[in-house]
């Protein structure tokens, strides 16, 4: 039976997630007040977990507490932006060498899915699918490289890479790309695996861009 503090510590951590999935899907929006008692009601727990969660969203970079409004989902500015790709940058290169090495046909076929999965939400304008499915294939990624260490340093960059693109990306474009890493990734070839990643990672950067320019 669990403790009073883990009891504690398992419902934060579950309103934690709730407000993330939240924020990255876009439900909440950047500059979006995130008032605690409201949370709590609509989630049916007391404000302490709530506050708990707020506090680790802030850590987290979704959330920023401002003296005149509170607690708000953050706007990345262009400094966050550019960080955050070259982090993922770096984070993809290992990832890419580290699935050639790995990944076996029960792994493709579950990317094949994923991407099939978006393409036909993308072609029936189910756009908020179409995004959590090519969000899912980045995670299943980091799933399927079945490394602790590296889940752990790419999953806090990656839920914020998937709240940014998911504000600026275009789901057909991610669908095309994402076909391209399991062909190279197929291919066995880590030196393809990785120029697809970079490309990938560089077409994202660019939508981003080109819709947060002048």
């Amino acid at each position: 039976m669990p403790t009073r503090e883990e009891h504690a510590g398992s419902l934060r951590d579950s309103v934690t997630e709730a407000l993330r999935r939240r924020i990255v899907s876009g439900d909440l929006a950047p500059g979006t007040r995130v008032v605690e008692r409201q949370v709590a009601e609509q989630l049916g727990v007391s404000r302490v977990p709530v506050r708990e969660a707020l506090r680790a969203l802030e850590r987290e970079g979704f959330l920023e507490e401002r003296a005149t409004r509170g607690m708000v989902v953050r706007r990345l500015d262009p400094d966050d932006v550019a960080m955050l790709f070259a982090v993922r940058e770096s984070l993809e290169a290992v990832l890419s060498h580290r699935l050639v090495d790995v990944l076996d046909e029960e792994g493709l076929a579950t990317l094949d899915d994923l991407v099939t999965r978006a393409d036909a939400h993308t072609r029936a304008g189910r756009h908020a699918e179409a995004v959590g499915a090519n969000a899912a294939f980045h995670d299943a990624l980091v799933d399927l490289a079945r490394s602790r260490v590296l889940s752990s340093i790419i999953e806090p960059v990656a839920g914020r890479m998937a709240w940014l693109l998911n504000q600026h990306a275009e789901p057909a474009a991610m669908v095309a790309e994402h076909r391209s890493i399991v062909e190279a990734l197929r291919s066995r070839d880590a030196d393809r695996a990785a120029a697809v990643f970079r490309d990938h990672l560089a077409s994202s950067r660019a939508a981003v861009t080109s819709l947060d320019g002048p």
